[in-house]
């Protein structure tokens, strides 16, 4: 949520985000005549809060008269801890709010946060209508955790500024530091909040300093009182469903369709709608929702990285990309956290040049995920030397360090088209993992192109032994059987059970078109493969989506089905073979 940041605000938040927010101080061109000066300035006076008539009348003696030069002279040249002291001690002394002022310039300068404090104290306590002092009061016992203290300092400003009084309750939880006493700012809240319950803005500050204590109930609470008083206020109603998250997605749904026949232009309403259909995995639904927002405005950040995601997971890769790339053109930093989805795009699209592009673009939270994809990547690409280093970079200290690493060295074996050696790194990791399944998985891959049916058979039997029942084992052992024996009964029972698990999987529908293929069954083999060439046109699938055209007369559509797939990977083994069989 964005919202204006107002000036009392503002002031205090540049005094919790540093204390040279105040700049450094000018020392005076002169000593003790320009000190006293500064005292008897009335206008100064009046513009600090200082009541002319009500300065204390001092003395100058030797004494305070050589206090002047000292924390004159100190602050001139570069010492201002020494000139803080200085005009504190005056300031105790006289008790006039203007060498407090000094006192704590000085002390915020030289980073004495407790000698500013103290002098801060004394400002207020000899300026009490001085807001300059109190706010930066207010910051130091922030910072010093002295919550206590901030109320009736917080409570005067705001009397002082009711116009400021709202937008600072909804914006007053960033005073408050991330391991602030939450007890602490849950009391300061329902103090200055209290006199003010007839505005929602309270209700709404009250409702943000229970939620930041986990309190969440409490917080809906203030916010349903919030609602009560404004109904559909945006601010009240996309924190509700903010705290709500995935606990009552129908009540967000409710609250979301309201708020937005209340503020049918509002742009933050829309991206919630969106946001929330995404996570409820209404994806087309969610994509409507993106898109129309990106009619409204087409170079909304959010609702170009939505719409992109959730093509991703509706499997429109062109979609994706092109919403994907729009946004990293308008936020060139956010390649940092796209750059990975954008490089699996690639990837999906044998795009490997563009992958690699991507991937070495993204932040450091997705680089372990990255660097394990460089290695087979740059083996495609013909960098072997590129391929070896990535490789050698990755760690391999836990065990599921070296299962990974196996893994993606073998993949970099078969890549440079040296199956042997691929299997044999599978078989390698297995003798020092012998219980991790997706090792057996792997080699079972090798061996099935190497033409060791029996093997691949065992490993997937293996596989299936440590993770029953589960779908990619289901599928994989059925594949084989189906493209690799005549034991199609029991393919059909294997992949059966796999599609029943996961029925719009395009992988698992390949597989069983493939094997109504080979059953005879060329009106559903064609049925099983369109749907998953439709979903996911890899090579293989195209491959066996082709061929089933050709047997069922479609010569030109196969052709067509074959042609695009070779401007992907015309290298592929399955494309190869069933142009080959066909004849072309």
């Amino acid at each position: 949520m964005s919202l204006r940041m107002h000036s009392l605000l503002a002031v205090l938040i540049a005094g919790l985000t540093g204390c040279s927010a105040f700049g450094p101080v000018a020392p005076p061109t002169a000593a003790s005549a320009v000190a006293q000066a500064e005292l008897d300035d009335s206008d100064s006076a009046a513009r600090n809060g200082f009541d002319p008539d009500t300065l204390p009348k001092v003395e100058l003696s030797d004494e305070l008269l050589m206090r002047f030069l000292v924390g004159d002279v100190a602050a001139q040249r570069g010492n201002p801890a020494l000139g803080a002291q200085a005009w504190l001690d005056i300031a105790k002394r006289t008790q006039d709010p203007r060498a407090a002022q000094r006192a704590t310039q000085l002390g915020l300068t030289a980073g004495q946060l407790a000698l500013a404090q103290e002098a801060a104290q004394l400002w207020v306590a000899g300026a009490p209508y001085s807001m300059q002092a109190r706010q930066i009061l207010v910051g130091l016992l922030i910072r010093s955790k002295r919550l206590d203290q901030v109320e009736p300092h917080l409570r005067m400003m705001l009397n002082a500024k009711p116009a400021e009084m709202a937008p600072f309750f909804m914006q007053m939880h960033q005073l408050w530091d991330k391991d602030a006493d939450r007890a602490a700012v849950i009391s300061v809240t329902e103090q200055l909040t209290e006199p003010h319950l007839s505005m929602p803005e309270a209700r709404f500050a009250r409702a943000v300093a229970y939620s930041n204590a986990s309190q969440d109930p409490l917080a809906l609470q203030e916010l349903d009182l919030a609602l009560k008083l404004r109904p559909s206020w945006e601010p009240a109603v996309l924190y509700k469903v903010q705290l709500l998250g995935g606990k009552d997605s129908t009540a967000v749904q409710q609250l979301l369709q309201d708020a937005a026949k209340a503020h049918p232009k509002s742009s933050a309403i829309s991206m919630a709608q969106a946001r929330n259909l995404a996570e409820n995995q209404n994806y087309t639904q969610a994509q409507q929702q993106y898109e129309a927002a990106l009619a409204q405005d087409p170079q909304q950040l959010e609702a170009l990285v939505g719409a992109g995601l959730v093509a991703l997971e509706l499997r429109d890769l062109d979609k994706a990309q092109s919403y994907l790339e729009r946004a990293v053109t308008l936020s060139p930093k956010s390649v940092t956290q796209l750059g990975i989805y954008l490089g699996q795009i690639a990837e999906q699209q044998h795009r490997d040049a563009d992958a690699i592009k991507w991937y070495l673009q993204v932040g450091d939270e997705q680089s372990a995920r990255v660097k394990n994809r460089l290695p087979r990547l740059y083996a495609k690409t013909g960098q072997q030397k590129a391929a070896d280093a990535a490789l050698a970079a990755l760690p391999a200290e836990t065990a599921e360090q070296q299962v990974s690493k196996a893994q993606i060295e073998a993949q970099v074996w078969r890549e440079r088209k040296d199956l042997p050696r691929a299997r044999d790194t599978m078989t390698a990791a297995i003798a020092k993992h012998p219980d991790q399944a997706e090792l057996y998985y792997d080699r079972s891959l090798y061996l099935d192109l190497l033409g060791d049916i029996a093997g691949a058979e065992a490993d997937l039997r293996r596989y299936l032994e440590l993770k029953p029942e589960h779908v990619q084992g289901l599928n994989a052992l059925g594949y084989i059987l189906a493209n690799r024996t005549d034991r199609l009964a029991e393919a059909d029972t294997l992949l059966t059970k796999a599609l029943a698990k996961d029925p719009n999987n395009p992988v698992i529908l390949d597989s069983m078109g493939w094997l109504r293929l080979k059953q005879g069954q060329l009106k559903a083999a064609l049925d099983f493969l369109k749907r998953a060439y439709n979903d996911l046109p890899d090579p293989e699938i195209a491959a066996h989506y082709a061929e089933a055209l050709w047997l069922a007369g479609d010569k030109s559509k196969a052709l067509e089905v074959l042609d695009a797939a070779s401007l992907l990977d015309a290298d592929d083994e399955t494309l190869i073979a069933t142009r080959k069989r066909l004849g072309l």
